[in-house]
């Protein structure tokens, strides 16, 4: 099956799709925030603000600090696609290396994965197959 690469787990590819798609968020998150326009906050007669506002000071401190987090979830992300894929290339199974490859790399849907592998419109098809390769079902 694999030579002396180290075994992927069911969660170890589940947990690049969530790792991926918390990158999508916060991609979106940093996108969102280059738009500095705020309504003025309106204050009753006489009160100052707790501090002075600059929305554009602060999104770019928002943004710095979400950049790091996205660069450090993205190397972590890459390093994990990388053990993944050297792992697949291992496999003696081609069927299971392409429902991973849709699935898992490509962010495809169990039945989109199924339609692509099997031409079937199955959403059982490609997720059974790959959950008897890890005994998870019979």
């Amino acid at each position: 099956m694999c030579r002396g690469i180290r075994i992927v787990t069911i969660e170890d590819l589940k947990e690049l799709r969530y790792l991926d798609s918390e990158i999508k968020a916060v991609q979106q998150e940093i996108k969102g925030m280059y738009n500095t326009y705020r309504s003025p906050a309106f204050e009753k007669i006489g009160q100052s603000p707790l501090s002075p506002g600059d929305p554009t000071s602060e999104a770019v401190q928002k943004i710095t600090t979400l950049q790091q987090k996205y660069n450090r979830m993205f190397t972590e992300m890459a390093d994990k696609r990388d053990r993944i894929n050297a792992w697949v290339a291992e496999l003696d199974d081609p069927e299971i290396r392409s429902i991973i490859r849709w699935h898992y790399l490509n962010g495809k849907s169990w039945k989109q994965t199924s339609k692509l592998v099997y031409g079937a419109n199955s959403y059982y098809n490609a997720r059974k197959t790959l959950m008897r390769f890890f005994g998870r079902e019979k």
